[in-house]
């Protein structure tokens, strides 16, 4: 319900008073999305990315709000998701909400997969090559993974799955 404030105490909790339960082992994943919440975007967020792909210089983490999506090429559960992405772009840009993916090109997936992938499907919104540094900034630890930014502090992190167009106008108040 977006009480993220409540959501980290109630983790404590669970993480305190039944660290050896199978649900608090869990909730490991959850307890690291929750941890970045709250916190600043890097000043140097632009020097971890190693290629813009398309949108370069459309993406200011530091103003307005923006939707970061954490992806590989070579993920059904990424390519699942990009249509998603597409419509999400679609509604919440001109309502001020931007979306960018960002890949690492991990694995065995190529620079020509990648843009292969976004012609192919017409990706509509800006992505980039980020160095994994982003990533870790962010707690990712597995893909797709997904934050939202406001004004330079990350208001919201999970998976792209999980957000839906009443979630995010909740999320970022739009």
């Amino acid at each position: 319900d977006g009480d993220f404030s409540g959501a980290k105490t109630k983790m404590k909790e669970l993480e305190t008073g039944f660290a050896d339960t199978t649900t608090a082992k869990r909730a490991a994943k959850l307890s690291r999305e929750l941890a970045v919440i709250g916190v600043p975007v890097p000043a140097d967020w632009t020097g971890m990315v190693e290629k813009w792909y398309q949108g370069e210089g459309d993406i200011d983490l530091k103003s307005g709000t923006t939707l970061m999506v954490f992806w590989e090429v070579w993920c059904p559960h990424c390519k699942r998701e990009v249509p998603k992405l597409m419509e999400t772009y679609s509604t919440w840009k001109p309502k001020g909400v931007n979306v960018v993916g960002f890949t690492r090109i991990s694995k065995s997936a190529t620079e020509e997969q990648v843009t292969g992938f976004m012609k192919d499907k017409k990706v509509n919104y800006p992505m980039a090559k980020e160095n994994g540094k982003l990533a870790t900034t962010f707690g990712v630890s597995g893909i797709p993974a997904a934050a939202i930014v406001k004004d330079g502090v990350v208001i919201w992190r999970g998976h792209p799955g999980r957000l839906d167009d009443d979630m995010i106008g909740k999320i970022t108040g739009s």
